[in-house]
């Protein structure tokens, strides 16, 4: 039986008029700090569990994570009859698990919210859509995945499962909207890949069943700019952007490849392909390399790095077993949903289980099981020296950087009865956390 691997949604922006404030956290994975939030800090003294400043109650349900601009909270979501999301257990013996769910019948209410930073409360929301859905969703997924983006002034919302994009002012003024179509997505999984903004460029990544291709837009109106189009397949991860020894990319990953384009005009750069499975992690940067580990049932769950200033096909092949540009590669990888972090040396992986690996070898540096063998499908964040982590019960785990796996805290945060596959938010020295029926806000 297939279980679900493919949900995780990763995103990576910045600003389209002017820089964000200091301190945001204006999409996944805090745009081109991946994961590293960089500024913020958080309570040394967490270690039992803090009460939340708040918690804002959420109608319907997400998983598209909750970003910050100045003292506002953006966040999505999926109002229906359908019931709350599952998690992985749940989820595995649904019979949505093999595409097996009922195609919808009742209409869902997509949703954009905004919400204070400061107290929790809601200022305003706005429907985007109201429409059946034209394919049915897993059990633990949800038709609210895709994280929106934010410039310093415009708010930018996507639902695959709608086939719309639409952006709005802080005010909850509609700016423009866009059709995309509905995806086809492999095993009825649901979507779940996210927008990337930079500058004035809007990133849109389709990666489905019955095709792929990725959309760069313009920021300010929706216009398409450029179309990159590649093999059909499904894919849950988001794009990054890459400077790749002085030339800006937009890094995809997606069934049986890696591939870049090139930032301002969608010509392919390079790729890595000769995969055996596609992704639900996003992959990972910094300056010397582009890194990488996926999996799924079935799958030798490759990894790789990349190094910076190659062009070209750098595909490894049966004849071809060496090239320049890969440092190294290699399989069993440890990857789950969430997408990896880097900090300093290391690369980590998490699931069930922490995995670490030298960045520069590849070398596996320990593999450990995460407290209780429970999921975490939500991306870690790093502050400071630690790495915060939030499994699908809602327990906060402080895990230590370095190469030593410890566990420096295990915050019992999570409410009874409710879910956690989202990935928290760092803002304003607040960690936001959301839950099937709620964010909850701590400082």
């Amino acid at each position: 039986m297939k279980k679900l691997w493919f949900l995780a949604v990763g995103l990576l922006i910045s600003g389209v008029h002017a820089n964000t404030f200091a301190g945001d956290w204006a999409q996944f994975r805090g745009g081109t700090a991946l994961s590293i939030a960089a500024g913020n800090t958080l309570p040394d003294s967490w270690k039992e569990a803090p009460q939340p400043a708040w918690r804002a109650a959420i109608d319907g349900s997400g998983w598209s994570q909750p970003i910050v601009v100045g003292n506002r909270v953006f966040v999505t979501t999926a109002v229906a009859t359908y019931g709350k999301p599952k998690g992985m257990m749940g989820g595995v013996l649904d019979l949505s698990t093999m595409g097996k769910a009922a195609k919808p019948k009742d209409p869902v209410q997509w949703r954009l919210v905004c919400l204070s930073l400061d107290s929790g409360e809601i200022l305003w929301q706005q429907t985007v859509a109201d429409a059946v859905p034209a394919f049915a969703k897993h059990a633990s997924n949800t038709f609210a995945t895709e994280t929106p983006a934010a410039s310093d002034d415009t708010v930018y919302a996507m639902f695959g499962a709608a086939g719309v994009l639409a952006a709005y002012d802080f005010e909850g003024k509609q700016k423009w909207t866009k059709s995309l179509g509905t995806q086809k997505i492999t095993n009825d999984f649901g979507t779940g890949s996210s927008l990337v903004l930079t500058g004035d460029q809007l990133f849109v990544q389709l990666y489905n069943d019955d095709a792929a291709a990725l959309l760069c837009l313009n920021a300010a109106d929706g216009a398409e700019r450029w179309k990159a189009e590649r093999g059909k397949g499904s894919s849950w991860a988001t794009p990054i952007i890459w400077d790749n020894a002085g030339t800006r990319e937009v890094v995809t990953a997606g069934q049986g490849s890696v591939i870049a384009y090139d930032l301002a005009s969608g010509t392919e750069r390079w790729r890595y392909a000769g995969l055996d499975t596609s992704f639900s992690c996003s992959v990972v940067a910094d300056d010397k390399a582009v890194y990488f580990g996926t999996s799924s049932p079935g799958s030798s769950a490759p990894m790789a790095a990349i190094a910076a200033g190659h062009t070209g096909d750098l595909s490894l092949t049966d004849s071809n077993s060496q090239h320049a540009a890969i440092l190294w590669h290699g399989s069993k990888s440890g990857a789950g949903m969430p997408s990896p972090v880097i900090v300093g040396d290391y690369i980590y992986f998490f699931g069930n289980t922490a995995t670490c690996y030298d960045k520069r070898t590849g070398k596996e540096v320990y593999r450990k099981r995460l407290p209780g063998g429970t999921l975490a499908a939500g991306c870690p964040v790093v502050v400071g020296d630690r790495i915060y982590l939030v499994n699908e019960l809602g327990n906060i785990l402080v895990i230590a950087t370095g190469k030593q796996f410890e566990v420096l805290a295990e915050l019992k945060t999570g409410a009874s009865g409710e879910v956690y596959w989202s990935t928290p938010a760092v803002a304003k020295n607040a960690l936001l956390v959301r839950s099937s029926d709620a964010i909850y806000c701590y400082r």
